[in-house]
């Protein structure tokens, strides 16, 4: 998939974590992000904030999108099952699908020993994902989040995998060092211009806006920001208020 289907990331979005389980939806989706992301979602709760999302998917130009992670506890055996249960779920009520090997109880799967299985569960979830598209006719975009590391490490052997297995976006955690948009270019360069690269953590001016989209990253999300500054975040990172108005959803709902 091309840069030119992900629309959402030419404003910045927000990343997962604000809102867990969509009940802030309608207040997030008009505040003027290209994107917003729920979660992460745990897989208790896939039912409820699928359809909570459901009613709000494509009532802005904000895209909706929805963050899976997994309890810490959960066997390292079952993250294909676990992954493929999220995208069932969630597939008719998000604009596109993370799944979120930044929080500490996913990190595990980032280690060499779980190298293959992660393999294994991005390439079904694309296959997946592909067999939903040609039946419904619908394709989902796909996004591993996962910490960038810092400069004295390898690139995130993660990174590949996700691209490898035809994944759409990388949601990639920036170091605090100062040299994170120079690590942020060494794996655009790497990964060449598929999937597309969307920075988070720290951005927090324009002009960080414009060292990560000049180290090659298609988008940005900001968290903490939004938290200190709500909508005003978007002036700070050089976006005019444009707020996105979403219609009331259903009042069943």
């Amino acid at each position: 998939m091309s840069r030119r289907r992900l629309p959402w990331l030419a404003r910045p979005g927000l990343a997962g974590g604000i809102d867990k389980d969509g009940s802030r939806a309608g207040e997030l989706l008009a505040v003027g992000f290209g994107s917003v992301e729920f979660g992460s979602v745990m897989p208790g709760g896939l039912a409820d904030v699928a359809e909570r999302l459901a009613t709000w998917r494509g009532t802005s130009r904000c895209a909706l999108g929805a963050g899976l992670g997994l309890p810490q506890a959960w066997p390292a055996e079952d993250l294909a099952m676990a992954w493929l249960a999220g995208l069932e779920a969630l597939a008719d009520s998000v604009d596109y699908l993370s799944f979120n090997l930044s929080a500490a109880a996913n990190r595990r799967f980032l280690l060499a020993e779980h190298r293959v299985r992660l393999a294994d569960a991005c390439r079904r979830l694309a296959w997946r994902r592909n067999v939903l598209a040609a039946e419904h006719g619908r394709y989902l975009p796909l996004a591993l989040k996962l910490p960038l590391g810092g400069s004295d490490e390898p690139l995130p052997m993660a990174a590949l995998i996700g691209a490898a297995a035809g994944f759409d976006q990388l949601i990639v955690v920036l170091p605090e060092d100062n040299g994170r948009f120079a690590r942020l270019a060494a794996l655009t360069a790497a990964l060449g211009q598929r999937p597309a690269v969307v920075a988070v953590g720290g951005i927090r001016s324009a002009a960080e806006v414009a060292a990560a989209r000049q180290a090659g990253a298609a988008g940005v999300q900001v968290h903490r920001l939004f938290v200190e500054q709500g909508a005003d975040c978007l002036a700070m990172l050089g976006e005019a208020k444009m707020p996105i108005q979403g219609r009331r959803p259903p009042d069943s709902c």
